[in-house]
C-alpha cells in the first residue's frame, strides 16, 4: 500500500508543482519507490517542468484510448509519472464514466511507497476531492496575503467536510527563516481561531533565483542544483516525512479512489447521490480574516524593513550573544554561555557550505554585507576549544 500525499494550494503561482516534483525526486533519492500523479486535469505542467513529451496522457485514459499502464511514464529522474493533460476542454467537466476510468489508476499505483498527488489550485469539486480523499495533505502558501486568504478558503471547505487531521503547511518562497516562521505563525493563528484546528508546519523553502532558472531549463532543482538553499530545504521536507511515525503506513488505493469519486460527485461511485461541496463556515470569518491578513502583511513588511536596517548597520561579524547559566550551589556568580550560531544567523542574508577536513566536517556560513562583501564564519562549541591559539583581530 502506498502513502498518499496531496499537495495543494488556494491559488496558483505559489510554486506547488515545482515543490511536488522536487519532493518526489528527493524521496526517490532516499530509496523509496515514488509515483507523481499530475492531477491538474486540464493544465498539467509536470511533464513541462521535466521536459517530457508523453505519447499518452490522462486525456487518453478518460476517453478510453489508453489503459493506466499505457499512461504511466517510468524512470523519470528516478520516479514514475502519470502525466496530466493540458488544454483539453473535456478534462474540465468529466462525467461519471470518465471519472471511473481515472479510478482505474488504482491498478498501477498500489505498489509504490509514496504517491505524490499534484492537484490543481482553487476550491472547485475536483480539487477538493483529492484533499478530502487523501490521508495526508500539504498546503503550500507564500508570505503573500492573497496566498494566505485563498489557502484559508480551501481549508474552510475541507474542515467542514473532513476536519483538518493530516493537513500540514509548507511555507514556500520565503526570504529567510524569520519571515517564513512569522508567516506560518499568523496563518496558524487565523486557522486556529476560526476553524478550531492546529496545523503543524512541515517546513520552509527559501526563495532562490535558481528555482526559476531550473524551471526555465526544464530541470528538477534537486538534480541540477542540489547545493542550493531551496534544494536543501526540500530535501529536509523529504527527511521529515520519512522520520514521521506515519511513515510506511500506506493507504488502500481502492479506498482512496472510492473516496475521491464520492467527493467529486460521481453518481455511480456510491449508492448515495452526488455529495454537495457547498458548506457553511463553522464561524463567520470573512471580515476577521481580512483584518488578520492585512495585519500580517503590515507586520511582514515591517519585519523586512527592520532586517534591511540591521544589515546596513552590520560592519563586521556579529558577536555571539551570551546567556546566564543557573547559579550552582554555593556560587554567587553566573557564567556566560555562548548561544549557537543558529540563534542569530537567520537575521542575515546567508548561505551555508559544508567543509570537510582531516579532523571532520563543519558548516561555514557566508554572510552577505551591504556593498557586496562576504563574511565567512563558523560555529565552534565549547567542546571544540583549541588550546594555544592566540586571539587576533581581523579587518577582512
Amino acid at each position: 500500500m502506498a502513502r498518499i500525499i496531496t499537495i495543494t494550494s488556494g491559488k496558483g503561482g505559489v510554486g506547488k508543482t515545482s515543490l511536488g516534483v522536487n519532493l518526489a525526486i528527493s524521496l526517490a533519492e532516499r530509496g523509496r519507490r515514488v509515483c507523481l500523479l499530475d492531477a491538474d486535469w486540464g493544465l498539467g505542467n509536470v511533464n513541462v517542468l521535466l521536459k517530457l513529451k508523453p505519447e499518452k496522457t490522462l486525456k487518453h485514459l478518460v476517453t478510453g484510448e489508453a489503459s493506466p499502464e499505457d499512461v504511466l511514464l517510468c524512470g523519470c529522474c528516478g520516479i514514475d509519472i502519470v502525466p496530466g493533460s493540458s488544454g483539453a476542454e473535456l478534462m474540465t467537466d468529466l462525467d461519471d464514466t470518465q471519472l471511473q476510468r481515472l479510478a482505474g489508476l488504482a491498478t498501477v499505483l498500489d505498489d509504490y511507497d509514496f504517491v505524490i498527488v499534484d492537484s490543481a489550485s482553487g476550491i472547485d469539486a475536483g480539487v477538493l476531492a483529492f484533499a478530502l480523499a487523501s490521508p495526508e495533505v500539504l498546503v503550500a502558501v507564500t508570505p503573500e496575503p492573497t496566498s494566505l486568504t485563498d489557502a484559508y478558503a480551501l481549508l474552510k471547505l475541507v474542515a467542514a467536510r473532513n476536519g483538518l487531521e493530516g493537513v500540514r503547511i509548507v511555507v514556500n518562497r520565503c526570504r529567510n527563516h524569520t519571515v517564513g516562521r512569522h508567516t506560518y505563525a499568523k496563518f496558524r493563528e487565523v486557522v486556529h481561531f476560526y476553524l478550531g484546528a492546529e496545523l503543524p508546519l512541515l517546513g520552509l523553502v527559501h526563495e532562490d533565483e535558481r528555482v526559476q532558472r531550473a524551471v526555465q531549463a526544464q530541470e528538477a532543482l534537486v538534480v541540477s542544483h542540489p547545493e542550493t538553499t531551496a534544494a536543501r530545504d526540500i530535501a529536509a521536507l523529504a527527511d521529515q516525512l520519512l522520520l514521521e511515525s506515519g511513515a510506511g503506513q500506506g493507504c488502500d488505493m481502492d479506498s482512496f479512489w472510492r473516496l475521491y469519486l464520492k467527493a467529486a460527485g460521481a453518481h455511480r461511485a456510491t449508492d448515495a447521490g452526488p455529495v454537495a461541496i457547498e458548506v457553511q463556515s463553522p464561524r463567520p470569518a470573512a471580515a476577521g480574516l481580512e483584518r488578520q491578513v492585512e495585519s500580517l502583511s503590515g507586520q511582514v513588511e515591517a519585519l523586512i524593513a527592520e532586517i534591511q536596517r540591521l544589515r546596513a548597520r552590520q560592519a563586521a561579524v556579529p558577536r555571539l550573544a551570551a546567556v546566564e547559566e543557573p547559579q550552582g550551589a554555593g556560587s554567587g556568580t553566573t557564567t556566560p554561555a555562548p548561544v549557537g550560531i543558529e540563534a542569530w544567523i537567520t537575521r542575515f542574508d546567508y548561505e551555508t557550505e559544508r567543509v570537510r577536513t582531516d579532523g571532520g566536517a563543519f558548516d561555514v556560513y557566508r554572510i552577505r554585507q551591504p556593498g557586496g562583501n562576504t563574511l565567512l564564519c563558523a560555529w565552534q562549541g565549547p567542546e571544540d576549544a583549541l588550546p594555544g591559539l592566540a586571539r587576533r583581530s581581523s579587518t577582512t
